[in-house]
């Protein structure tokens, strides 16, 4: 077995053998980030599982919450509810340590013909990264993702209609020790967990929200950073609900509460191993590379903004009622821009500030990519770096506010077209405009107050 839980196919042999592991989760990666797939036996796994499973294409049409629609091209009544099948990474194996004698493994999407699902968000994102490999880049990057954590458990949240819950602490605690020794028992634990399946953690440190924590996770290459991302979300929900406690990665879970970030680091290496942003004698030490790179990011910002604001509640967040970005801006170590650039050397970075914790890292990343590339290859430069406060910068042009901007930016681009394909951007679309539906049907708890007693 390899350092930090990761295991190759003759370590799960010597577990299997000797008793420490007997079951493993063959899993794919859906829309929203969700693992979905089978749990299989170690035993069958390798005689059988190794060279994929099968399971229902409706995994591709399924919302956050498992309500299925008619519309999508790829899959529909028509189409049978057909099979696709998951096809073990083997470069992904690793212990999964909180559920005892248990891996797991990730696998990409494939229809029952060998061809490739192109909807789905890790083939999407490593269409984007072999683009980048094919010009001599390699693509790095860490993801910065906070969470509300609830002492509640699913069914307690549920009977109170997820209102008035109670957070682990009631107060906010942004960067401070007390809370995160006195909750040690708990975050102490998700670390250990984390370290022990491969996933190495950079730090923990609470957040300004009540109950919120921020997570973050050493940088790595871009794929093994997506896949980092799927298993710990999953993991952290599930390493909760072990210990009687609720965690969200809602954007905004309540309109009085601290929106929740995915901020998102990302940096071009060449082959050799080299930084491709930095350079010290350049404006604001980023080479052409990075100034195009970044360039591209900004440009393509709003068109794309459907793959870092996924859902309706991920716009609640970005109203900047807590600095959260909102403007098409950049800025040198600047937290109200929509993109940071900070570090040097090795660590020169472009920091992604617009993506909620609700957001799917496979799709922020090739988002990221995608633009970047395009940047380069166009020569998209960038102006002076905003000062000060970008919300309330004079001239400053606006992200989407509203998911069904987000969705007339998508539809009419050309460009996002181009870089990804007809089908996955129908497909998103079809998904964002099902989502919106569904809101536009729904009597909410906001109408009621506004209207119950005084219309």
């Amino acid at each position: 077995m390899s350092t930090l839980g990761k295991l190759d196919l003759a370590a799960l042999k010597d577990q299997y053998q000797n008793g420490t592991i007997d079951m493993i989760t063959v899993a794919g990666v859906d829309m929203q980030g969700k693992l979905f797939g089978k749990k299989v036996p170690v035993r069958y796994f390798l005689d059988d599982a190794i060279s994929g499973i099968h399971t229902c294409a409706i995994n591709f049409i399924w919302d956050v919450s498992l309500k299925y629609a008619e519309n999508y091209k790829f899959c529909n009544f028509d189409t049978g509810l057909h099979d696709i099948k998951v096809v073990p990474d083997l470069s992904t194996l690793r212990t999964y340590p909180w559920i005892p004698k248990n891996a797991v493994v990730l696998g990409d999407i494939y229809n029952k013909d060998g061809s490739e699902v192109t909807i789905a968000p890790r083939n999407i994102l490593k269409k984007q990264l072999a683009k980048a490999e094919a010009l001599g880049y390699r693509s790095y990057a860490a993801s910065e993702i906070e969470f509300h954590i609830f002492k509640e458990t699913i069914d307690s949240a549920r009977e109170k209609n997820f209102s008035n819950l109670q957070p682990l602490f009631s107060y906010p605690v942004d960067y401070s020790i007390y809370r995160l020794n006195v909750d040690d028992w708990f975050l102490g634990q998700l670390a250990r967990y984390l370290e022990e399946a491969g996933i190495p953690v950079e730090a923990l440190k609470g957040e300004w929200g009540n109950g919120q924590v921020e997570l973050n996770v050493q940088y790595a290459e871009a794929l093994e950073m997506a896949d980092r991302t799927a298993i710990y979300k999953n993991g952290i929900k599930e390493i909760a609900a072990l210990n009687n406690l609720m965690v969200t990665f809602m954007a905004k879970h309540d309109t009085d509460a601290s929106g929740s970030s995915g901020h998102t680091h990302i940096s071009l290496w060449d082959l050799e191993g080299n930084n491709m942003f930095y350079d010290a004698n350049h404006p604001y030490k980023l080479s052409d590379t990075g100034r195009y790179f970044l360039g591209g990011m900004m440009a393509l910002a709003p068109e794309f903004m459907l793959f870092y604001a996924p859902f309706i509640n991920s716009y609640k967040r970005l109203a900047n009622t807590g600095g959260a970005p909102n403007t098409q801006t950049w800025g040198e170590d600047n937290r109200t821009t929509a993109f940071r650039v900070d570090g040097h050397g090795k660590s020169c970075r472009i920091e992604n500030r617009v993506p909620g914790s609700d957001a799917n890292h496979y799709l922020v990343l090739a988002a990221c990519l995608a633009s970047g590339l395009y940047g380069i290859e166009h020569k998209i430069d960038i102006e002076a770096p905003t000062k000060g406060d970008a919300s309330s910068a004079p001239g400053v042009k606006r992200l989407p506010s509203n998911l069904a901007e987000a969705i007339q930016k998508l539809s009419q681009s050309k460009i996002a077209r181009e870089l990804f394909g007809d089908d996955v951007v129908e497909h998103y679309l079809t998904a964002a405009n099902n989502e919106l539906n569904d809101y536009f049907l729904e009597v909410t708890d906001w109408e009621r107050k506004k209207y119950f007693e005084f219309i």
